[in-house]
């Protein structure tokens, strides 16, 4: 796409460094119709930037923090330049460290950030210079579920005294998904930033039509949509005959009852499999996280297999190879309510797919929501409606013709490239001059 010149210069504040090999990236997405030299990233994690989306960062890493609290005087963040390579000292022990926490103790290990982030020295004078050396017209300001995000972010809004846009991707504000008392304290926490962001902004963007409703009704915005876009330029439907037996392929998460509901599929291929004589249908899951035994016991039988994790770049090859590709979210109390305000880059990439999609939640959540007002999806919403609606798809192989078709046009209408860049440019600009 050729960028316009005129553009304004915009710092972005974000959890992640932009890199190519990082899989999705809604930010960097987003902003790939921008120009790069108008374009800063001031970011927390440990990670070195590879992308040509933008040309300026500026880090503060976790672990520079930690090491803060030991020693004040100690420089805290940096200017960073583009690097191909991924690995970092620094880097590796975050990722491995958090790793151990979602593991074992993730609640408190993110209670433990908080307060790490709420006494580390991150406010330097290479962090102001930066800021103000580049001297944005406009300020991005994604709304991240953590308070610390909420610190940085006010900080560097009150040094420049510029327009703010803000970014809600999740319900971030809510207790509605909160699980016990240590969730209500960080919720608490987060929304004495989330708050006060989202009503003193310029502008706000959402990423789906129930968080509009919900956003806008909660503080008075009067939101846009903004969501990944597809370059369908080089793209086009293609009709592809069935595989014998159907092949239901799932690829992403197994939190947050994500497993829980895969296994309510699996069961019922097998069931419908033994009731047939024999295989008329099977799943593949692809996913980094290890099932627990328990879960593995019924997703990694029969004609359910668990594939492990696989590098990103095959992940298009997979899904390409599917007869229908599920969406699960959790079904079950607390984990129901995680998604009710979220819209997967998982969507849009399913969609885009021209795969016929089953998706899988409650009634009430955004996805659901989304599938239902937009019929590109064959829909469950629990495990009675599950094995019926793959009953319906074995007897039937002809709902996937549709239902593929249905998706990629959907996806064509919703969130093709020329169409979401057009809207993001006019309302940024728009929101310089407010």
């Amino acid at each position: 796409m050729n960028r316009d010149n005129n553009l304004p210069k915009v710092l972005v504040i974000d959890v992640n460094a932009w890199r190519k090999d990082a899989g999705s990236n809604t930010l960097r997405d987003i902003f790939s119709c921008w120009d790069p030299t108008k374009l800063a990233v001031v970011y927390t994690s440990s990670q070195l930037p590879d992308s040509d989306v933008c040309n300026h960062y500026f880090q503060i890493s976790e672990n520079q923090i930690i090491k803060s609290l030991y020693h004040p005087t100690l420089r805290v963040g940096h200017p960073v330049e583009k690097t191909p390579s991924n690995y970092d000292v620094d880097a590796m022990a975050e990722k491995e460290r958090y790793a151990k926490a979602h593991k074992h103790h993730a609640k408190w290990m993110r209670l433990a950030r908080e307060v790490v982030w709420k006494f580390g020295h991150w406010k330097s004078e290479a962090l102001r210079k930066f800021v103000m050396d580049f001297n944005p017209d406009i300020i991005f300001v994604p709304i991240f579920p953590y308070a610390y995000m909420g610190r940085i972010q006010e900080y560097i809004i009150s040094l420049t005294g510029k327009p703010t846009v803000c970014y809600l991707a999740d319900d971030n504000y809510s207790f509605d998904s909160c699980r016990d008392w240590m969730d209500y304290i960080h919720r608490f926490w987060t929304r004495q930033f989330v708050g006060p962001l989202a009503r003193s902004c310029n502008q706000m963007f959402v990423i789906v039509d129930m968080e509009k409703e919900d956003t806008d009704r909660r503080f008075g915005t009067d939101s846009v949509i903004l969501t990944k876009s597809i370059d369908f330029s080089n793209r086009q439907f293609e009709t592809h005959a069935v595989n014998m037996p159907l092949r239901f392929v799932y690829t992403g998460g197994l939190i947050i009852g994500r497993d829980k509901t895969l296994v309510l599929v699996a069961d019922a291929i097998n069931k419908i499999n033994a009731e047939d004589g024999d295989v008329v249908a099977e799943l593949f899951i692809y996913s980094q996280h290890q099932p627990t035994n328990e879960v593995n016991k019924h997703i990694n039988v029969g004609a359910s297999h668990y594939c492990g994790s696989v590098p990103h770049q095959e992940i298009k090859g997979i899904q390409e190879q599917a007869d229908v590709v599920v969406f699960a979210e959790g079904l079950e109390g607390k984990e129901a309510n995680i998604a009710k305000l979220s819209f997967s880059t998982k969507i849009t990439d399913y969609l885009a797919s021209g795969k016929c999609v089953l998706a899988i939640g409650k009634e009430n959540i955004a996805p659901m929501d989304y599938f239902q007002r937009n019929d590109s999806a064959i829909i469950a919403h629990n495990a009675k409606e599950i094995e019926q609606q793959i009953r319906r798809i074995v007897s039937s192989p002809e709902l996937i013709s549709e239902y593929s078709r249905k998706a990629y046009d959907c996806a064509f209408k919703n969130h093709n490239r020329e169409m979401m860049d057009k809207r993001f440019i006019e309302t940024m600009c728009k929101a310089v001059k407010k």
